[in-house]
């Protein structure tokens, strides 16, 4: 690899330990959000979730965001009794789940949206499902399962709202978290040939494939320190 420190543009807030890790590492990053989350706090949501609080159901989560609004603005005090099943994606949303709903049971996880729902399938016993999700959520996941008569009950509780900002240093890499981050980079940027698109699924890659031509290389694990430690073993090999 090149003598210089690579520098890499993270397109959300990351921890400052990590970013303590990667400078320990030899790389540096710079930190630019290019989405914000809003929450979405409905009284039609609210009385959905309310008396499902003492009913058995099955909760699907694909971001943690979406666990993270659920337990602040909908649970808050109330005592989630432990039953509920849950099944969500891996690495962050995963430990979401265990940190705000320690006392329920994960049925199924999976890296991507599309292995989730196929997971949930080969359990053989959901009828039905409640998806907590943001506005933009993607089409794969309910349309897998309403496809097995599984029936989805989508309760959106947040949406990603750009936040396009124009960069004028060329990076080594980029981070991207979703797909809706690389809309709003690349409604305000292009990149140089040379840039290596960092994605933390097949899912942003996928959006990243329709928006450059940029070399893509996908987090082994759908999880920040993941994403780092794929760019971190790139930027440093021999």
């Amino acid at each position: 690899m090149q003598n210089k420190r690579p520098r890499i543009l993270c397109t959300r807030p990351l921890p400052e330990s990590l970013l303590e890790t990667a400078a320990s590492q030899g790389v540096d990053i710079t930190v630019e959000a290019f989405t914000e989350i809003h929450p979405i706090v409905s009284k039609e949501v609210a009385d959905i979730i309310f008396p499902l609080l003492q009913q058995r159901i099955t909760l699907v989560f694909t971001s943690a965001h979406a666990v993270e609004i659920l337990e602040k603005h909908y649970l808050q005090q109330s005592n989630v009794p432990g039953l509920w099943d849950i099944c969500c994606l891996e690495a962050g949303t995963l430990d979401a789940v265990k940190e705000a709903l320690p006392q329920c049971t994960i049925k199924a996880t999976a890296a991507n949206a599309t292995a989730l729902a196929n997971a949930i399938t080969a359990l053989g016993d959901v009828k039905e499902v409640y998806f907590i999700c943001g506005k933009q959520r993607r089409d794969e996941l309910p349309n897998i399962l309403q496809q097995h008569n599984i029936t989805v009950h989508e309760l959106v509780v947040y949406e990603n709202a750009a936040t396009p900002a124009k960069m004028d240093t060329a990076y080594d890499g980029i981070f991207f978290f979703s797909p809706s981050a690389v809309q709003s980079f690349f409604s305000a940027n292009t990149l140089p040939a040379a840039t290596i698109c960092f994605a933390i699924g097949e899912t942003t890659a996928a959006a990243l494939r329709t928006a450059a031509n940029n070399k893509i290389i996908i987090s082994g694990s759908p999880s920040a320190a993941a994403l780092l430690a794929t760019a971190t073993a790139y930027f440093n090999k021999p």
